[in-house]
């Protein structure tokens, strides 16, 4: 196993303060009024630094996204380890999965991270793909994960051929295609927890009476 050395260690431990200064001058500014000057006074390194690590904006932009999404995988992991270690039914496990996608959905850092990607990808098509394909991919493959081997005992039970990989995209879509809709056109006023834990449930119930066998 190869450790990173002192200097790689302090090279990555650089772009990450890059980034997150970053992020914080485009939540201040907007993408375009926001300077690498300002970036590199934020995260305290120098413009040389910048450029060493990151070609332009759009490029720390793109590491941004990917941290943002990092982040985002870690606490879906985290739930999903976190459920198994209570007794509850399919249907209540799969509510704490399809509250946590929404929670992160209707976040303000998601908000403002959705902003910043729909402005820049009307000039940039390639940050709304690393942004809105990669959340949808990453966020199913970990569901995947988790129902691969509920699946295993449903197919055989039933004899059916349920995929893993198809269930999750099918149940990631139902829980957060409406938060998403709403987001994106500015009407998260109608989500509450109560109406959040409603559409959740209503999801989670349509989602396994389409693979029967699944909570068995």
């Amino acid at each position: 196993m190869n450790l990173p050395g002192p200097k790689q260690q302090l090279g990555e431990e650089r772009q990450y303060r890059i980034v997150i200064a970053a992020l914080e001058v485009f939540s201040k500014s907007s993408f375009g009024d926001a300077t690498t000057e300002e970036i590199a006074r934020h995260a305290h390194v120098s413009k040389r630094d910048i450029y060493a690590a990151f070609p332009d904006k759009h490029a720390i932009l793109t590491a941004a996204i990917d941290m943002v999404l990092q982040a985002g995988d870690e606490n879906l992991r985290r739930v999903i380890s976190d459920s198994q270690r209570d007794i509850a039914s399919l249907q209540e496990t799969l509510e704490i999965f399809g509250l946590a996608l929404v929670s992160e959905i209707l976040s303000p850092s998601s908000g403002f991270v959705f902003r910043l990607v729909s402005s820049e990808s009307v000039k940039q098509p390639a940050i709304g793909t690393a942004y809105f394909e990669n959340w949808y991919t990453r966020r199913s493959r970990t569901i995947a994960q988790f129902f691969s081997k509920h699946l295993a005992k449903a197919n055989g039970r039933t004899g059916r051929r349920f995929d893993a990989n198809r269930a999750a995209k099918h149940f990631v879509d139902l829980i957060t295609h409406l938060p998403q809709l709403t987001a994106c056109i500015g009407m998260l006023d109608m989500w509450s927890p109560k109406s959040a834990q409603a559409h959740v449930r209503s999801s989670v119930e349509c989602f396994l009476k389409a693979y029967p066998g699944l909570a068995s």
